[in-house]
């Protein structure tokens, strides 16, 4: 009855639902709670505990998607549709980065629902990115029979917009990730943040150029920095901006103090 597919990711719902109990409880709710999903009772630490059971229940749907599409087995499908045999279909052609950034703008969504609303907003034009992309990309590689051509009407449909809209997203992912990493961090913690990322950004820059690295690599070392920066926009802005002191208003007005007590003296 359950495809391999299937029971992982049943394995995969029960495990994130019962770690969404155990947060729920070691972070103050109670069991009433944590079992009503907040009905009744509290739930402890509400980002924790929903991104947990956001993904137990995305893991059940997708599970039960498994069992009903058979893990989209053909024949098991041509069998159910009444057909004798399972119609052919064009693989496709190439890897797409899709899949990774769709995960990725989710993410940013759950976030912004429950941290703050800059990870929403990411999330809602990483998704608007990856419908364009998958949408095309779905689209030219059954355009034809070759594929050396339906790459070529890929890239010259969504190329000249490609690059400047991963390279501003790109952007956008930085600034956003080190905005809140610099706003809960001191000073000195600020520069070494900053510093780290700047040495991890041109040392993989320079790696790529000159070693020519695989198409793999490449991906590994891009979703690697995308993790960072979004693991630490995650962690700041779960704990919050620091204190800032207006020094330059209270040198103003020592300095005014100053000025009328030389006033009064003469």
């Amino acid at each position: 009855m359950f495809t391999w597919g299937s029971k992982y990711l049943f394995g995969v719902c029960g495990a994130a639902w019962l770690g969404a109990l155990v947060y729920g409880l070691v972070s103050g709710g109670d069991i009433v709670g944590v079992l009503s999903m907040g009905y009744k009772g509290g739930v402890g630490e509400h980002t924790g505990y929903a991104i947990l059971m956001a993904a137990a229940f995305s893991a059940l749907f997708l599970g039960v998607v498994g069992v009903i599409t058979r893990d989209g087995d053909a024949e098991e499908l041509a069998s159910r549709v009444g057909v004798d045999h399972a119609l052919a279909v064009r693989p496709p052609a190439g890897l797409s980065v899709a899949g990774p950034l769709a995960a990725f703008g989710i993410a940013c969504l759950a976030l912004g629902l429950s941290v703050s609303g800059l990870f929403l907003y990411l999330g809602l034009a990483v998704l608007a990115v990856v419908g364009l992309e998958w949408t095309v990309q779905a689209w030219s590689e059954r355009a034809t029979g070759d594929d050396e051509v339906n790459d070529i009407i890929r890239r010259r449909i969504i190329g000249p917009f490609e690059v400047p809209m991963l390279s501003a997203l790109g952007v956008v992912v930085v600034a956003i990730g080190l905005s809140r990493v610099m706003l809960a961090v001191s000073k000195v913690e600020a520069v070494i943040v900053v510093s780290v990322v700047a040495v991890f950004i041109f040392a993989s820059s320079v790696f790529i150029a000159k070693a020519r690295a695989p198409r793999a690599v490449i991906s590994a070392l891009v979703t690697l920095g995308a993790l960072m920066i979004l693991g630490g926009g995650i962690v700041g802005a779960v704990a919050g901006e620091r204190e800032f002191h207006e020094h330059e208003e209270e040198h103003g007005e020592e300095h005014g103090d100053d000025h009328s007590e030389d006033g009064e003296g003469e």
